[in-house]
């Protein structure tokens, strides 16, 4: 990737935006055209401190030490992020925040906050970029929460945020249009985030990176309005797309990971990612682009809600592994277990664990695998 090595990078977070809504955003569906597309990639955790603190460490929450909502200053300090990496390299750092706790600060130039409930992100942020379009080269990394603000305050306005009742997640078609009728928000920010490249001059010699940090519920299951209860895939499936000046379009369909956003970048710009005591544990994203036939990337994710069944917001307590078009989740508060074929049952409907079958058999060998790696105390160890 030495063709793009001093390159600016723009990496923006769509907060909240399920992969099943790209093909309808016009900007970025166009945006595939000229991208490397991952319509299969998962996020490690389901909601946002958790997601992008393991996106900027290429690490998983229970090895970085955010691993609950309560947890979100425990970011281990011997950790070196994608950030400094960056700052070693020569690039001007900065980000737009909806709040300085939701990254890593380490290796920021310059770090700002927004009002959520009084932001414009198109013209925020297309101030932003042109501020630092006069810097030599520049990481810019912008959290777009339009989606999310709407989403949540409606719902909240609508229905009472500890239910688990019956009202919400009946309705689903109600729900849905909602969700939808967020999306065009999103369309105007993209493209205007492509105009002010052109307009400034950098669109040449600058790589946008969009990429989402959870899905959202719209009912689906009981006891999850929203995200970071469980490890259902309408939470799980995230999307990433790299966009950079005269490469090929491709749609990889290979599994991968939100932790395979750092070493991307990292081999981007060239930077070994053996830099600290603490080993990553994402791979670089462009192993999949060179190689296609490449196996699918085995995902295991952990979360613990703010509400829901059995809210943990200081410690992880649902886990799960995917592979193969099959999931295996442990519940660990009521002590749990669910199985299934995504294939067969997308939905995840039809629980099919049963102790004595092979197949689940190896699935908590590798479920019990990353606990026991990542020093993660449940009921099984």
């Amino acid at each position: 990737m030495t063709e793009l090595k001093n390159f600016n990078i723009i990496l923006i977070n769509l907060d909240g935006l399920r992969q099943d809504r790209v093909e309808l955003i016009p900007s970025l569906n166009k945006l595939k055209q000229n991208s490397y597309y991952f319509p299969e990639m998962k996020t490690v955790a389901p909601y946002t401190f958790a997601s992008l603190h393991s996106i900027f460490s290429g690490m998983y929450p229970s090895r970085h030490g955010v691993n609950g909502y309560y947890n979100i200053f425990k970011f281990k300090d011997s950790i070196t992020t994608i950030t400094q990496l960056l700052k070693k390299s020569g690039y001007y750092t900065s980000c737009d925040l909806i709040d300085e706790s939701v990254i890593p600060k380490n290796g920021f130039d310059e770090i700002n906050t927004f009002d959520e409930k009084t932001v414009n992100f198109s013209e925020r942020h297309e101030e932003i970029i042109k501020k630092l379009s006069q810097k030599q080269k520049f990481f810019l990394f912008l959290h777009y929460t339009e989606i999310h603000k709407h989403l949540v305050d409606a719902v909240i306005q609508k229905y009472d945020q500890e239910s688990i009742d019956d009202d919400y997640f009946s309705s689903q078609d109600e729900n849905n249009q909602r969700l939808n009728s967020y999306l065009p928000y999103c369309d105007n920010y993209v493209s205007t985030l492509q105009k002010v490249l052109e307009e400034t001059n950098i669109a040449d010699k600058t790589i946008l990176i969009f990429f989402s940090d959870h899905g959202t519920s719209i009912g689906e299951k009981k006891g999850e309005k929203f995200y970071g209860v469980y490890v259902y895939d309408y939470t799980l499936k995230v999307f990433c797309m790299i966009n950079a000046p005269k490469i090929l379009s491709k749609t990889l369909t290979n599994q991968c990971r939100t932790i395979d956003i750092f070493p991307t970048i990292a081999e981007i710009i060239g930077q070994n990612t053996d830099h600290s005591s603490v080993k990553i544990q994402g791979e670089s994203l462009f192993s999949l682009i060179n190689n296609p036939n490449l196996d699918d990337r085995e995902v295991f994710v952990e979360t613990g809600g703010l509400y829901g069944p059995w809210p943990s917001p200081t410690k992880h307590n649902v886990f799960c592994i995917r592979n193969n078009n099959k999931k295996l989740i442990y519940n660990d508060v009521p002590g749990t277990w669910e199985f299934y074929d995504l294939k067969n049952d997308p939905d995840e409907l039809d629980n099919i664990y049963s102790e004595n079958s092979e197949e689940i058999i190896f699935f908590r060998q590798r479920l019990i695998h990353y606990l026991n790696e990542n020093e993660i105390d449940t009921k099984l160890n």
